[in-house]
């Protein structure tokens, strides 16, 4: 039943022709699968959550963090970062969470 739930086998044949160590192999990579699916959730739940922050901004009023979601993803340097393009800037070594301290430090 497994083969036919989880990994898209059409008939019997197909089981069939299947070993053991193959099928414990599938059923290994299926649970990592979930596994990996359980993370993308975790992290868009996250995700969702870190959008939605707000800071102070005088007394008693507060503003998004993010104004604009290029301040929150920004894609082209995903994209760089993927395709595996340094990046100009001369901060590009340093964390950007350390740099987002200093800059509140500093006010």
């Amino acid at each position: 039943m497994n083969c036919f739930r989880y990994f898209g086998f059409r008939s019997f044949e197909e089981v069939d022709r299947l070993t053991i160590p193959e099928y414990i192999l599938l059923i290994k990579a299926e649970k990592l699968k979930q596994v990996d699916k359980d993370f993308r959730n975790h992290l868009q739940a996250f995700l969702n959550f870190a959008v939605r922050a707000e800071k102070k901004a005088g007394k008693n009023k507060t503003k998004p963090v993010y104004s604009n979601f290029g301040k929150f993803y920004d894609y082209r340097a995903e994209i760089a970062k993927a395709e595996g393009k340094k990046s100009d800037s001369r901060f590009s070594g340093i964390d950007p969470e350390l740099l987002r301290k200093e800059r509140e430090e500093r006010g």
